[in-house]
């Protein structure tokens, strides 16, 4: 009987903490469109990691603003006040050619590990002849190339000729993350592989695969794919500012090795142009069914990740933010620890290098951990 009881209050506690899970805005700050930094123009920044004082954030510009890089920020928050000031950039350089032709990269997750060193995704180009394959690579600290980790065949499209398979084209590896202890790491695609595709589902939600690595080498730092998870995005929301025409994931970031958090970014009509809605979700894998057999999910009976909603940054965010426009938010990192010990959560917006978006920093303090 007491074994009983204990199990039951463990669940019960459980299950408090996890309902008591929740963001509160804190504060912001911004960087202005157009705004030069040793030589580059800040923007594009699509993944955010924080350590000791410092942000760094990747850029995915592909070549039109500067080199392919990685932004460091002194990092400051002071009350509400919150302070991001460059320090200095490294190029993201030394990646093999792919054939003849210079590796391309559309660099969108960032995730710093224990020592230092950084891991990068790239979505790849789908445009390109022969096309230009999804990755994810690690550098060292530096931002130089080391290696590239083995992503499983379903992933990658054909080379040449009509697409069968793998990921879409700007709709790859957006999402990217390592636990702390750096053993485990976790990518997300944005929107479903190309086998995955199923028209009539796309506005009650599309389906997307989260991969799970393991280091379990004696080296730290060579990861192998161990698990896939299959995360349904939420359907399409109208609303008085237009109608929603794409969602999918443009972030995650591990809170364990079964527990993420998920940005959701979409878009919708508005007048001649479009305005960007974000939620974010927690995703517990626990009792998710592991895909990573599945070449095609629709030949195969599955679980879904489980997921909790913890903000809508257009209808929660009101009272604190007034009536701006919700940006192109992509990134996510944990952030410094408060004075009362709550940890925080960032979140930063891509500004897609454009006059009408602007690149922000939102801060949130993380409650009933």
């Amino acid at each position: 009987m007491m074994r009983l009881l204990t199990a039951v209050l463990s669940v019960l506690i459980f299950a408090v903490q996890a309902k008591a899970f929740s963001l509160k805005y804190l504060g912001e700050t911004s960087i202005v469109t157009g705004a030069k930094f040793e030589d580059t123009t800040i923007g594009g920044l699509s993944g955010i990691t924080y350590k000791d004082g410092v942000l760094n954030a990747i850029s995915d510009d592909k070549g039109r603003w500067g080199e392919p890089r990685i932004y460091q920020f002194d990092f400051k928050i002071n009350g509400k006040s919150v302070v991001l000031i460059p320090k200095s950039v490294k190029e993201v350089k030394g990646l093999p050619k792919e054939g003849r032709r210079k590796a391309f990269v559309d660099l969108e997750g960032l995730a710093q590990l224990p020592d230092g060193e950084f891991l990068i995704s790239s979505e790849g180009n789908g445009d390109l002849k022969p096309r230009s394959m999804p990755r994810v690579f690690r550098t060292r600290a530096d931002g130089k190339w080391k290696s590239d980790i083995s992503i499983p065949e379903k992933y990658l499209p054909e080379t040449t000729g009509q697409q069968s398979k793998g990921v879409q084209n700007n709709g790859a590896f957006e999402g990217l993350t390592a636990t702390t202890d750096g053993k485990f790491v976790f990518t997300c695609l944005e929107a479903p592989l190309t086998q995955d595709i199923d028209m009539e589902t796309e506005a009650s939600g599309v389906i997307v695969r989260l991969l799970k690595f393991e280091d379990r080498s004696a080296e730290r730092g060579y990861f192998t794919p161990i698990s896939e998870f299959a995360y349904k995005v939420e359907p399409y929301r109208d609303s008085q500012i237009g109608r929603e025409i794409f969602k999918g994931v443009s972030e995650i970031l591990a809170l364990s090795e079964n527990k993420v958090i998920v940005l959701e970014r979409g878009a919708r009509l508005h007048g001649k142009g479009w305005k960007s809605t974000v939620s974010l979700f927690v995703a517990d894998l626990t009792k998710a069914t592991n895909t990573l057999s599945m070449t095609k999910l629709a030949d195969h009976k599955y679980t879904l990740a489980e997921k909790t909603k913890l903000i809508d940054f257009e209808t929660d965010l009101i009272k604190e933010r007034g009536k701006k426009d919700v940006q192109n938010f992509e990134a996510l990192a944990f952030g410094p620890k408060l004075p009362d010990g709550r940890r925080t959560l960032l979140v930063v917006s891509d500004n897609n290098f454009s006059k009408n978006e602007v690149t922000e920093l939102l801060v949130f303090a993380i409650e009933g951990e």
